[in-house]
């Protein structure tokens, strides 16, 4: 019975926290990551430019 009230406290739990985290809505400060498309402090990456096959913006 024990182990049966740790698994749907468990559940609960884990439950609670998807629940939480879907209805959270997203902050004023954009991603958790910070991209923003276009805002790039190179200048050579103005205007969403980015260049092919990986290289930075620098060159």
């Amino acid at each position: 019975m024990s182990r049966f009230r740790a698994l749907v406290a468990a559940g609960a739990l884990i439950g609670i926290s998807l629940l939480t985290a879907c209805a959270t809505p997203p902050n004023s400060y954009g991603s958790a990551s910070g991209y923003v498309p276009g805002d790039s402090m190179n200048r050579a990456c103005e205007d969403g430019f980015r260049p092919r096959d990986g290289r930075s913006c620098s060159y």
